[in-house]
């Protein structure tokens, strides 16, 4: 376990942060990518992974990031133990309940397409890494060790 000096947060407020962390940057970057992938997806030749009609930018990164509030939530739940325990949670952790998270969503919702099903998990993990990283960068949890 590490130590802490008396001014660090207690891993009870890390937690809180890291939910709110999740509900806020976690479909942020959701609807970035859904953004980025609408506009850069007809340019590199990759529409067949776009819906047909492709989307308006702003609608779809819009419904992106509501719809990714649950999932962001579930992956929150998934690495707040870990941060209740040590203050930190590594990236592989992150990626597991983002791609969790994503997963149990999806499936339950029967949203979105089933082909895509794969490589929007893909996303999520990645996704659920930055956010990771973010709250590494500003201090939220602690770095991880090594």
């Amino acid at each position: 376990m590490s130590q802490q000096s008396n001014d660090a947060p207690s891993n009870i407020s890390r937690a809180m942060w890291v939910f709110l962390g999740y509900m806020l940057v976690g479909p942020f970057f959701a609807g970035l990518a859904v953004a980025v992938s609408l506009l850069v997806a007809p340019l590199i030749g990759m529409e067949r992974w776009l819906p047909d009609p492709i989307p308006p930018v702003g609608p779809g990164a819009i419904s992106a990031y509501v719809w990714a509030a649950i999932p962001a939530a579930l992956a929150a739940l998934m690495v707040i133990p870990l941060v209740l325990r040590i203050g930190r949670f590594g990236w592989i952790h992150a990626a597991a309940a983002g791609v969790a998270g994503f997963g149990l969503v999806a499936v339950v919702t029967g949203s979105p397409e089933r082909d895509l099903l794969p490589v929007l998990a893909f996303i999520a993990g990645l996704v659920s890494i930055g956010v990771q990283q973010a709250m590494e960068s500003g201090g939220v949890i602690e770095k991880a060790e090594g």
